[in-house]
């Protein structure tokens, strides 16, 4: 639970109605969910071209873009408009540490009111990177600084999962801020190295910070999905999960034909309104169309569209999808869900799946990072063998004659 700065002085008062001012003027990204969507983790709010440099000794200027901490420490250090060089969505941002220097901070906009960052509070710091090489922990460690370089506070990064040279990998780090507050904090990647040695290029995508321990647990899916045509407009509506959506919100991708199961946005993918995903069968393309809090949105009715509404929590952790469509109308997946069973869970070699008047089509299985590990798995007498995987959290997608249901299984 975010907890909240109280001001004692009234020039602490004074100083933070000055601070909510200027957030007001610098507006919010294209983030709109999450605990601190100032931050705009996905990047897809910013403008592409080099990074402004916005050093520590500037402590009273909170910095409404991305930004890095020194003139002249790095090279090539840019925002990229290319869905190409992208992990989730159209931007991202790369930098790379010159060979005489030993550190430069890659930083977030700064947090102002109403979103503020607190003092003496654990945070988790979150993101995605590639690179050429693999980079020891201490060569990257996220981090926050609510003051200067006296106040900031950094982490060697643990990596999650093995490093493949120029493929993206999740990070993390966890630490608590110091006791010292002005406008200027940031959320950072510190990228560091041993002066006269080459160091490569890094780019950074879904950069998302959060209050607490790292977090991979998703939260519960929505139920109850409703679709209409009214008059032209198509109303689609769910029901939220009784769990809550824990600091974050909702993201809906739209499909202009029947999705599979595997069709979905990254995990822990931060995307804007418009971005589109090719992942999964046949690179089916699937359009973002909302995000937010809401529990419902409008949009120009077609008909044959195909919703897929998840639940997204601060960390970006995304829930198994409730599908909406014509073709669908009425189908209720909580009432799917409930239709299969899978145990034991956690479980070892293992796991038995059964169901009530259902009849099974195919199954697959997903890690966290949403990469897909089997595919086209059968049952034998209602059992699944799955001595080969590692030890971890998976996502098992499950295929029937009724539509798909999402089930998290661990192995032990």
């Amino acid at each position: 639970m975010k907890t909240t700065l109280l001001f004692k002085q009234q020039s602490y008062r004074f100083y933070f109605l000055l601070v909510f001012c200027l957030g007001l003027n610098f507006g919010w990204s294209q983030q709109v969910i999450g605990e601190f969507p100032i931050m705009d983790g996905g990047l897809e709010g910013q403008t592409a071209g080099n990074l402004a440099s916005q050093g520590s000794g500037a402590k009273d200027t909170p910095s409404p873009t991305w930004s890095i901490s020194t003139t002249g420490g790095t090279t090539d250090e840019s925002i990229l408009d290319t869905p190409s060089d992208a992990r989730s969505g159209n931007f991202s941002v790369q930098a790379q540490l010159n060979n005489d220097k030993d550190n430069a901070r890659l930083q977030a906009p700064s947090t102002v009111s109403p979103n503020t960052m607190t003092v003496s509070t654990e945070y988790t710091v979150q993101f995605f990177y590639k690179s050429s090489e693999a980079l020891p922990d201490e060569n990257l460690k996220p981090g926050v600084y609510l003051n200067n370089t006296s106040g900031g506070k950094t982490t060697n990064k643990t990596d999650v999962g093995s490093f493949v040279a120029n493929t993206w990998v999740k990070t993390y780090g966890t630490v608590t801020t110091g006791d010292t507050f002005n406008a200027s904090n940031w959320a950072v990647a510190r990228i560091g190295g041993e002066k006269n040695v080459d160091k490569p290029l890094i780019h950074f995508d879904d950069f998302v910070v959060y209050s607490g321990a790292y977090d991979d647990t998703a939260p519960d899916a929505a139920t109850g999905g409703t679709y209409a045509n009214n008059g032209g407009t198509a109303s689609v509506g769910w029901t939220a999960p009784a769990s809550g959506v824990d600091g974050g919100g909702y993201v809906v991708v739209k499909y202009t034909s029947m999705p599979s199961a595997d069709n979905d946005p990254n995990q822990n993918g931060i995307y804007q309104v418009g971005n589109t995903t090719t992942n999964g069968t046949g690179s089916l393309e699937g359009t973002i169309v909302y995000i937010g809090t809401d529990t419902s949105f409008d949009e120009a009715y077609a008909a044959g569209n195909y919703y897929k509404i998840y639940t997204v929590d601060k960390a970006f952790n995304y829930s198994s999808e409730l599908v909406v469509s014509d073709a669908t109308l009425g189908l209720d997946k909580n009432v799917l869900s409930h239709s299969v069973k899978v145990y034991p869970n956690p479980a070892n070699d293992v796991i038995t799946i059964t169901t009530k008047n259902i009849d099974i089509t195919s199954i697959s299985l997903y890690s966290v990072l949403g990469e897909q590990v089997l595919s086209g798995l059968a049952l034998k007498n209602d059992r699944l063998n799955i001595s080969e995987l590692s030890r971890g959290v998976y996502f098992m997608k499950i295929n029937s004659d009724q539509g798909s249901v999402t089930k998290r299984i661990i192995k032990k």
